[in-house]
């Protein structure tokens, strides 16, 4: 059904439109003047429509939302955990910035050690391989070659010399370039014999022993050997107990000590001398 309203609408018109008799029509109404107003109920379903449809559309609607709610249900606890995790973080950072900061000492103070290590290994060695050829040249010297032979130390790997090896090598009087372990025992003896005296004289000691040093040599260089420790004993900061068989070692000596076994009293036993309070003895003519 449609409802059409275009007729001006005005309170006595409720009540009827005509008037008594003798009486003139009343004047129009101020709100005849206003525009008419048309409603349209087309929309409107006869029977009041499909309700129960429109019912059960709605309510599935409001659940599939409230379902969605719930789903987007935030964590009332994020907050909370999100600054537990920021506290340890914080921690962990403090943590690894004092890491770090004693790796960097630690660096730093490695460095500085491995810089003096390398300091002091290249002050040894600059020392002993200045004097070794000398001590080598006085250990040598004989008769028809008064310089000597010559010696001298070589580093392996320069840049980091305590890593690796270093090359001796000693070349006797008037003899060609040999390698080390090509020399015969009594020229290695010499060789190591001045590196020992050279070690020494970087950090010198005041006392040695020496048990058979001149076991592989020959009389010539028992002899040079023996010159020379008398030679370094004489200098009055450095003592000498060498053990030795040969008369020719140990006549250089300032006092000799004998051992020999007593079968009286079934041990053994020391007897002194003292070479220095004894006169040269004088040369029998024939």
């Amino acid at each position: 059904a449609e409802l059409l309203a275009s007729e001006s609408f005005s309170p006595t018109g409720l009540v009827g439109t005509g008037t008594l008799e003798g009486e003139s029509a009343p004047e129009p109404a101020a709100e005849a003047e206003e525009d008419a107003v048309r409603i349209d109920f087309s929309s409107v379903r006869a029977g009041g429509g499909d309700v129960p449809e429109t019912e059960a559309a709605t309510a599935d609607e409001l659940a599939r939302v409230s379902a969605e709610l719930e789903g987007l249900t935030p964590n009332m606890k994020a907050l909370q955990q999100f600054e537990e995790v920021q506290d340890r973080m914080h921690a962990m950072e403090g943590e690894w910035e004092g890491s770090r900061t004693a790796a960097r000492t630690v660096s730093q103070r490695f460095t500085a050690v491995q810089a003096q290590r390398h300091e002091r290994y290249m002050a040894a060695f600059t020392h002993v391989s200045m004097v070794i050829d000398d001590i080598y040249k006085d250990l040598t010297q004989v008769e028809g070659v008064p310089l000597g032979g010559t010696a001298f130390l070589s580093l392996e790997d320069p840049h980091d010399p305590y890593l690796h090896g270093i090359k001796y090598t000693a070349m006797p009087p008037a003899k060609r370039f040999r390698d080390m372990d090509q020399l015969s025992g009594g020229e290695r003896t010499v060789a190591a014999l001045a590196l020992l005296f050279a070690i020494h004289d970087f950090r010198p000691s005041p006392f040695f022993v020496m048990d058979e040093i001149d076991a592989a040599l020959d009389n010539v260089n028992v002899t040079q050997v023996g010159q020379y420790i008398r030679a370094r004993a004489d200098e009055g900061s450095l003592q000498f107990v060498v053990i030795s068989l040969k008369d020719n070692f140990y006549e250089k000596a300032n006092g000799l000590v004998g051992i020999y076994r007593d079968r009286a009293i079934q041990g053994s036993t020391t007897v002194t001398l003292d070479l220095d309070n004894l006169e040269p003895l004088e040369e029998v003519e024939s």
